[in-house]
């Protein structure tokens, strides 16, 4: 089998057939030319894999031939040798500043033009190799990209679509991942008793890993609430699975909630999530102060036994939950001062009544926050309107 193809360009018909003589003992297929011009029409017909060439010769120079051949993306990465009979550092800086991989001075040895042949053939089994890698490399991040595409379109399935309403409760989310996916993730659900369940949750890391364990969160928090309609059951039971499902650098935060109707309560349980915000109904139209529900309790998934606590606020007809993730509130400025509770509560202090306009003016002002810079983690946010 060939070891390769090298076009000899020479207007000395002895030197190509010298060339051609050792070249062809070595195992190499030789194409000859005796001229630049005629070079480009044998290079028509077959691709060289390397060009030995002359500097000076008639009807288009070596160095006219290297120009063309390294000016064109189809050719350019031809390893191009050029022989010339001008001696001298100079001589040799010209020919590599016109492109050329190497040169060689007249009078050569056949033995050296061999040795730096054998030498060149390294150089391009290399770099094909690279091609070649960096080729599969390409084609793995393409299917990766398009992967990821198709799982962020299918965490986004998992949502609920919005605008929305479960019982008396009229929601909408916006859903913001870092990365295209993330650990983010909230369920709601009217249950047989006209209460509705609420579940948003924050999974640690970003990416893959963090959006299948969210996914395996929303379906544990999903089985749950049809066994009992108490937040204090659903989180012993989440983090007993959670537990034993993940390894030991995983967790979640989650808050856990049931709106009873019938009672005019939400009982909760905080879950080391950052605290919601209860924003009432305002008498005689008068202003509505959020209300932070501050107890953050343990995280999801540490260890298998941990005593969470239920607590019950009231949350009456005309009140509005604003319930998030660490990301909104974690947004920073580059003078290192964080958005935080309070940011959020003064944000949350006039919002438009529609909870969809709501939703979007607690998103643009935490953007103004920051800069206009994109957040460094997931966010959700969830606004939800009892009617």
């Amino acid at each position: 089998m060939p070891k390769g193809v090298v076009l000899v360009v020479d207007d000395e018909a002895p030197i190509r057939d010298i060339l051609s003589f050792y070249l062809k003992r070595a195992g190499y297929t030789v194409l000859l030319a005796e001229n630049g011009r005629a070079a480009m029409e044998e290079m028509g017909k077959l691709q060289p894999d390397l060009i030995l060439s002359d500097l000076r010769m008639p009807e288009m120079a070596g160095d006219e031939l290297c120009q063309k051949v390294k000016g064109d993306p189809r050719t350019r990465d031809i390893y191009f040798m050029l022989v010339s009979a001008i001696d001298g550092t100079a001589s040799k800086i010209g020919g590599l500043n016109l492109g050329a991989d190497d040169m060689i001075s007249k009078p050569f040895h056949a033995q050296e033009v061999m040795a730096k042949v054998e030498s060149a053939f390294r150089i391009i089994g290399m770099q094909k190799e690279i091609k070649r890698q960096n080729l599969e490399l390409t084609r793995f991040q393409e299917r990766m990209t398009a992967e990821l595409a198709l799982a962020a379109r299918l965490q986004v399935g998992l949502l609920p679509p919005i605008p929305g309403r479960a019982g008396d409760l009229r929601y909408t989310h916006r859903y913001l991942p870092a990365e295209g996916i993330g650990g983010d993730i909230y369920a709601i659900l009217a249950l047989p008793d006209d209460s509705v369940a609420l579940m948003i949750a924050d999974v640690s890391g970003h990416g893959v890993t963090a959006a299948l364990i969210s996914a395996m969160v929303k379906t544990c928090f999903e089985n749950q609430v049809r066994f009992g309609h108490r937040p204090l059951a659903w989180a012993q039971a989440m983090n007993r699975d959670l537990a034993r499902s993940t390894l030991s650098e995983q967790f979640a935060t989650a808050f856990l909630a049931r709106l009873d109707p019938a009672a005019d309560t939400l009982q909760y349980v905080a879950a080391g999530h950052v605290a919601p915000m209860i924003i009432p109904q305002g008498a005689s139209g008068g202003p509505k102060q959020p209300t932070i529900l501050g107890e953050r309790g343990f995280m999801l998934g540490i260890e298998e036994d941990l005593p969470f606590q239920e607590r019950s606020v009231p949350f009456r007809r005309g009140d509005r939950l604003i319930v998030y993730t660490d990301g909104l509130v974690e947004v920073e400025r580059e003078d290192r001062t964080f958005l935080g509770d309070e940011g959020l509560q003064q944000i949350c202090g006039d919002l438009p009544a529609d909870e969809e306009a709501a939703a979007d003016h607690i998103v643009h002002r935490a953007i103004a926050f920051n800069q206009s810079t994109p957040f460094s983690d997931d966010v959700t946010l969830v606004v939800l309107d009892r009617a």
